[in-house]
């Protein structure tokens, strides 16, 4: 049966930001330091996030050097794991060197560097995993079929890994992610794997990259998550129902219908 809505695990975390957009009022960023009064309204947070989250679906462009420095990372981290070399044509050129403990990463124009040392030894953690596993499954919801895809980043044994690069880390950051539901649910219902342990986000918090401090290293935290595949249908059911009311409520503002099963209409 031909899916009626297809999702990606970023587009699901996206909606869950503009659900939860009231929850940004209060926090510090948004408070003036000087007169305590709030630098943006509830009203303006949720607009915000709707127009981030409609960008998203609509597949608009969007250039950011955190997002590229955490590709990078993801590229160097699976070169190392598996001893390979990036193709020519690879969206990220990498060049080690070891004499000066430094490897080069080049992607959309930005140069950075990373200490070469703490990415074997992060490489090292995921030792033996597969990278980069495309998965795919449907779900039945009240509004028709769905279909979930995505690429794990690493899979060991029945666990399933997602690396996050971040500027400051705050113990259960990535608690609401929906990646640790979609990942696991689609290994399952796929039939690639018959259980699932656990999801864990393996957060790194990134330091130097700056002229003083070029080595880019970090500090690992990771989120572990035991999963429960009845819980995760439950949740994610409910999920993809919330979000389709919002697909279609908002439906003339969408202009790529990939989303809607691929349809050109």
């Amino acid at each position: 049966m031909q899916p009626k809505y297809r999702f990606y695990p970023s587009l699901l975390d996206k909606f869950e930001q503009y659900l939860r957009s009231d929850e940004e009022v209060d926090s510090f960023w948004n408070i003036d330091n000087e007169t305590g009064e709030y630098k943006k309204t509830a009203e303006e947070i949720e607009e915000e996030k709707k127009q981030s989250l409609l960008d998203s679906i609509n597949r608009v462009p969007f250039d950011s050097e955190a997002a590229d420095k955490g590709t990078a990372f993801n590229e160097i981290v699976d070169c190392l794991v598996h001893g390979k070399k990036p193709e020519p044509d690879a969206k990220v050129q990498l060049i080690s060197d070891k004499e000066t403990n430094i490897i080069q990463a080049r992607i959309n124009g930005r140069h950075f560097l990373f200490d070469l040392s703490w990415c074997m030894a992060v490489a090292e953690y995921f030792k033996g995993s597969v990278s980069q596993l495309f998965v795919c499954a449907t779900i039945q919801t009240k509004y028709g079929l769905v279909e979930m895809y995505g690429y794990i980043d690493e899979l060991r044994w029945d666990i399933v890994y997602d690396i996050k690069t971040t500027s400051k880390y705050d113990f259960g950051k990535y608690a609401h992610g929906w990646q640790r539901h979609v990942y696991p649910y689609c290994l399952i219902e796929s039939g690639q794997m018959e259980s699932v342990k656990a999801f864990e986000y393996t957060a790194y918090q990134l330091k130097g990259g700056t002229s003083r401090t070029p080595l880019i290293s970090g500090t690992c935290f990771p989120e572990y998550y035991v999963y429960n595949h009845k819980q995760t249908v439950k949740l994610l059911t409910n999920h993809c129902e919330r979000f389709i009311e919002f697909l279609e409520e908002n439906r003339a503002l969408i202009t790529d219908n990939k989303i809607f099963g691929g349809e050109n209409n």
